[in-house]
């Protein structure tokens, strides 16, 4: 059986979404180049597996990161096809740890107000500048995942503006609040495709189109707002982390809570909060002698030539 019909055949009865069912498949065709055919259940044996591992970070084609993830890719693979392959014999990779990167307040404010100037409409109706500024300011004051933010219940909001959920990648409840006016912006665009009889008007953030679109409606925000107009990687996940480094910074090890996740701020600090940006530093509690009062008393020194003079004068 061919890897790419045990992906299609996981993903039928697995809840995945597209990003992750387009990484499975990715795997499958980087494992495809390397044999120079489609492969087969039979390619997933941990020996074969290890030697295109070590293969790609020589020739330097894929990076360390893409290489553990079509790792992963691969495991998660074999375990769909129930193939017995020993993930301790597979070669392990390497990554080295980057630092988060987070925008100041000022910073996302200006992508904000930018979003909220875009022209047209969604497939949908609602206006575009419209609903990439309430998508946005969601996500940065919930600290909630895509998939949450898209499949977010207005209705699950009470008068004070919080609302309880159970997070679709952890399982585990979480509640968020938000701003009045955020509030505003859901209810607006809820009460609009209600109006126009959307089936879908109750999760008015759910995004009509390719996930594609959405990215390039986003840099075209940040090209506006000249921020960051020529990185990658600057929408909603770059957006959690602002959220996140900004209740860091108010609150210490408050972040965990804002993202909702299960493990304790080690996850947060390695991934989602921006050092450079948290106010608090990590220095000894020492007192460095005034630099002037030096530079005089060395030059008193030099003047007498005694420098046991210098110090029975004072």
């Amino acid at each position: 059986m061919k890897l790419s019909t045990v992906v299609e055949d996981y993903c039928l009865r697995r809840d995945v979404t597209d990003l992750y069912q387009y990484q499975l498949d990715y795997a499958v065709k980087q494992l495809a180049l390397h044999l120079g055919r489609q492969p087969t259940i039979d390619d997933l044996q941990a020996k074969l597996i290890s030697q295109w591992l070590r293969d790609e970070q020589r020739a330097g084609r894929l990076g360390d990161r893409s290489r553990r993830n079509i790792r992963a890719s691969l495991i998660t693979i074999a375990k769909a096809a129930r193939i017995p392959l020993d993930v301790e014999l597979v070669r392990q990779v390497k990554v080295a740890q980057r630092s988060p990167e987070a925008w100041d307040f000022s910073e996302l404010r200006r992508v904000c107000d930018a979003a909220a100037s875009l022209p047209g409409t969604l497939g949908n109706g609602l206006p575009r500048g419209r609903y990439m500024s309430a998508t946005l300011w969601f996500c940065f004051e919930t600290g909630l995942r895509r998939r949450d933010v898209t499949l977010f219940d207005v209705q699950r909001f009470g008068p004070d503006r919080r609302a309880a959920l159970t997070q679709n990648k952890t399982g585990r409840v979480h509640v968020v609040e938000i701003t009045q006016s955020t509030y505003d912006d859901l209810h607006w665009l809820a009460d609009r495709l209600q109006v126009a009889g959307d089936p879908n008007w109750r999760t008015p953030l759910r995004w009509p189109h390719h996930w594609s679109a959405f990215y390039h409606w986003m840099a075209r925000a940040r090209k506006i707002a000249g921020v960051d107009a020529a990185s990658i990687n600057r929408a909603l996940q770059h957006i959690r982390r602002t959220g996140a480094t900004a209740v860091e910074c108010e609150e210490a090890d408050s972040a965990t809570k804002y993202l909702g996740h299960r493990s304790g701020g080690s996850l947060a600090w390695s991934s989602y909060i921006d050092p450079r940006k948290v106010r608090r530093t990590v220095m000894p509690p020492a007192v460095r002698p005034d630099v002037r009062s030096r530079s005089e008393s060395d030059d008193a020194t030099r003047g007498t030539g005694n420098p046991r003079a210098s110090s029975q004068a004072s």
